[in-house]
């Protein structure tokens, strides 16, 4: 199991956290480090971000190529968006690999917004190991758009995403570099697929989802920070059988929130209040990770809304019986970094908040739920088995199932296997 791809995904309980191939795009620069083999650096970059759609963001990356033509030291800030509307100075540090050929530093943007870079800067480490400042051109983008194109490689250009330097508010000198995706539209993906999709106010919020196929209907619901794209693999097949309803929780997605405190039992109402807008009675229900916890609780306040249930990495409280250590040491280390000042941190905050200290349902509570449930998890997921095994077990109608060599993103890393045993499920 890759660890950097599970901090990832956790940090957006999402596999959304792998970026669709068309709607993110790069620049960077290729600089020799056959002298500094073996030798620490440190990148530093200014960015600021304004996203138009909420999962927009920006980071800077650093990949070294080796001299066998492999990947040496890679990051690329996955684990940590930039969505912060104000100046701040990122930094990666590392070593550069012993037969490396090649540095490359950039930047990175994704999905529809507004992206600044600014002042650049490269420190190596020398033979006194004294950190020394490599020049790079253009690094505070101080000349004019043919200037940034003759220096810097520009990757994935799509429509949509303007790049040049602007005057307007640089971090540094007389200007910075501007990507102005705020036109971006993308292609038309789960998610963001106006033929198919549509709003229903409840409550004080608007809530987005869209439909797929026909047949009984199916409530898809998404992870923390995540969206209908999570989905990405299972609605095409999950709609050859059944009407594929995917909703965007609040506040995520294309969702609205109102400043209500986020709580699963929130979450659940928002969802009853749904299904009462498009008159459905009873509808079957499959949860991922946040959508799982409020499936559960969605099947014990309202069992009239569910007719069947199926959830995978679903927890009904967090602490060391239920969640492995290391998921809460990450997310307490991201809330501790996060200031009280910007909105995308103080908004991000909030669904941390959620992750550490929700839900709290109990064991006896699990007796209520009546309809038939399917309780899924993968071997190495990070709910501990012995807790989706006591899920399961509370249960009075339930399956287990535990996926042999899976993880909490079994439903984007093996897909195929995750949606024959929900199909053989509802069937």
């Amino acid at each position: 199991m890759n660890r950097q791809r599970l901090l990832f995904a956790l940090l957006f309980f999402l596999p959304s956290v792998v970026f669709a191939q068309r709607d993110w795009g790069a620049f960077f620069q290729r600089i020799d480090v056959t002298r500094y083999q073996g030798k620490k650096f440190v990148l530093t970059a200014a960015v600021k971000v304004q996203p138009v759609d909420s999962t927009a963001d920006g980071e800077i990356w650093v990949r070294v190529d080796r001299q066998d033509n492999k990947t040496g030291f890679f990051y690329n800030m996955m684990d940590k968006p930039i969505r912060s509307n104000t100046w701040k100075v990122y930094t990666i540090a590392g070593k550069i690999d012993k037969n490396a050929a090649w540095l490359n530093i950039g930047g990175l943007y994704h999905r529809r917004g507004l992206f600044w870079f600014d002042a650049f800067t490269l420190q190596v480490e020398g033979n006194n190991h004294q950190m020394e400042n490599l020049s790079l051109p253009e690094a505070g983008f101080e000349g004019d758009s043919a200037a940034a194109a003759r220096t810097w490689v520009f990757l994935q250009k799509r429509a949509g995403f303007v790049l040049s330097p602007t005057a307007k508010d640089p971090y540094a000198g007389r200007q910075c570099f501007l990507v102005d995706g705020s036109s971006f539209t993308g292609p038309k993906e789960y998610g963001s697929n106006d033929s198919t999709g549509g709003y229903v106010t409840a409550g004080n919020i608007r809530m987005y989802y869209e439909t797929y196929g026909n047949g009984e209907p199916l409530l898809l619901l998404h992870g923390n920070s995540s969206s209908i794209s999570s989905f990405k693999h299972q609605i095409p097949e999950l709609s050859k059988k059944y009407r594929v309803i995917a909703l965007d929780s609040r506040g995520q997605g294309k969702s609205s929130e109102d400043g209500t405190k986020f709580t699963y039992e929130l979450f659940a109402a928002d969802t009853k209040a749904f299904l009462d807008q498009l008159q459905l009675d009873s509808v079957n229900i499959l949860g991922w990770s946040d959508g799982g916890n409020i499936g559960l609780i969605m099947a014990m306040k309202y069992p009239q809304k569910v007719k069947k249930l199926a959830v995978m990495g679903a927890n009904l409280y967090n602490n060391s019986s239920s969640v492995k250590p290391w998921v809460n040491k990450l997310l307490n280390k991201e809330y501790k970094e996060l200031t009280d000042t910007v909105a995308s941190d103080v908004f991000r905050k909030r669904m941390i908040g959620l992750l550490l200290y929700e839900p709290n349902i109990s064991e006896k509570e699990l007796a209520n739920i009546q309809c038939p449930t399917l309780v899924m998890a993968g071997s190495d997921d990070m709910i501990k088995e012995e807790h989706t095994k006591g899920i399961a077990a509370g249960i009075k109608h339930s399956q287990l199932v535990i996926f042999p060599k899976g993880n909490h993103y079994e439903p984007d890393e093996r897909p195929e296997r995750f949606n024959k045993t929900v199909l053989d499920f509802l069937r």
